[in-house]
């Protein structure tokens, strides 16, 4: 199962947009099939999204405000429950492989009783890559013609204005996926570019425990698995944690009841975001049984419109949809949440998204 994010997206791009959740969608399958678990498939999945340059995401992300690609990416295996995370980093072709290393060496064990790192930024975190033999590119490679040519447009408006917060550019941007494989496995994964004008350093959600992703794989078959992935403004989900407390909103005894609470009480009116005017996020979320091997996959969007695609290995073709707000509900103030049930026979489904904002006036960096 897969989606393509929270935010805005273009009617005009509606196609792109789907043939691209496709396409993550069946790079995901066919790893499954092959034999590899959900975090492999997770990887591949968003992989795609980051050579995109429809995506912000890897190659043609936002840029800084010194016009620099700079990514975040994390992984969470739910059954070691470790978790890999890499921010601001410039030169590492797809962050996400990066973030999965980093997940898979939490398990090795160091001399001299050091402890592996689940988290690297910026050069520190190109000098690992390096050494892992991942590939590493010039920074200009990661500049895609949209993105300067955003980059371009969003230096022209912030410009016309003498007070930089009068403006919002893009915040909502970011591509993840969330699978369940034919063992009951949980994964979750997100890669984002982050806003456009970021400050340098800046890291979001897509590197934060419990904000970006979470997943854990129930040891006990008579309780069910979970895990999600987010996206939206990376600083409100960080400090609601959205993707820990909306996964474990799936635990309710109806999920669907469960996760409208949670977007309501610890989003929406968290008290955490006692200042932002806009609450703005989305989440993608499973729950999985494995007694009766089927499950739940459910979003949520406080955004305009949030693009979700979906797949299992048993079908030959992904589906996609774009869920929008009811037209009376206002941007930022409302959630809508929906969903689809799944039964496993042989493989899983997998599940990615990508958020896609345009910059808008009225609100705030």
């Amino acid at each position: 199962m897969l989606i393509i994010g929270a935010g805005y997206h273009s009617d005009s791009l509606r196609k792109e947009y789907q043939r691209t959740c496709y396409a993550a969608c069946r790079k995901a399958a066919e790893s499954l099939s092959q034999g590899g678990n959900a975090v492999d498939a997770v990887e591949k999945a968003i992989i795609e999204l980051e050579n995109s340059p429809l995506t912000n995401a890897g190659y043609g992300s936002n840029l800084s405000w010194d016009g620099l690609v700079e990514c975040d990416a994390s992984i969470m295996n739910g059954q070691t429950l470790h978790f890999g995370a890499c921010g601001a980093v410039s030169n590492v072709w797809n962050p996400i492989t990066l973030a999965k290393q980093l997940c898979i060496k939490q398990c090795e064990n160091l001399s001299l009783g050091r402890v592996p790192p689940c988290i690297l930024t910026g050069p520190g975190a190109k000098i690992w890559a390096e050494r892992m033999g991942l590939q590493i590119v010039e920074e200009q490679k990661m500049i895609s013609s949209r993105a300067f040519r955003n980059f371009k447009h969003c230096k022209r408006k912030l410009k016309r204005y003498s007070v930089q917060n009068d403006l919002k550019f893009s915040p909502l941007d970011t591509v993840g996926a969330i699978c369940v494989d034919s063992n009951g496995v949980v994964a979750s994964g997100a890669s984002s570019g982050g806003v456009s004008l970021k400050h340098e350093g800046r890291v979001g959600q897509a590197a934060s425990f419990g904000s970006g992703v979470w997943a854990v794989m129930s040891r006990d078959e008579s309780k069910p698995s979970i895990a999600s992935c987010t996206s939206g403004c990376g600083e409100h989900l960080i400090r609601t944690q959205l993707a820990k407390n909306s996964a474990e909103s799936l635990l309710e005894s109806s999920p669907i009841l469960g996760l409208d609470k949670c977007l309501k009480d610890k989003f929406l009116n968290s008290p955490f975001l006692w200042d932002i005017p806009e609450r703005l996020g989305g989440t993608l979320a499973l729950k999985y049984n494995s007694l009766a091997a089927e499950g739940e996959l459910l979003w949520g969007h406080t955004t305009k419109t949030m693009c979700i695609g979906y797949m299992s290995t048993e079908v030959a073709k992904p589906k996609c949809v774009i869920s929008y707000l009811p037209p009376k509900a206002e941007c930022g103030h409302k959630a809508v949440v929906s969903g689809v049930p799944f039964k496993l026979t042989t493989q899983c489904p997998v599940l990615q998204w990508e958020i896609k904002t345009e910059p808008t006036i009225n609100g705030s960096l």
